[in-house]
């Protein structure tokens, strides 16, 4: 879901991952008949590991 949903990818500033727009990819679940109330336990790790990661690339260059 999130491979295929990059304008659902929160940015800052200066181009870094800020987050998810989690209700977006919510609604989205649901149109795609994919389990809301599991991908809203899901999504916030996600989030989390995407942000992660792209602070830890962005500080290794």
């Amino acid at each position: 879901m999130l491979t295929g949903n990059i304008g659902t990818i929160r940015l800052g500033p200066r181009g870094g991952i800020t987050g998810l727009d989690l209700p977006a990819l919510l609604i989205q679940a649901q149109a795609l008949g994919y389990d809301q109330p599991l991908l809203a336990r899901l999504l916030p790790f996600a989030e989390r590991g995407m942000v992660t990661g792209a602070m830890k690339t962005q500080t290794e260059t």
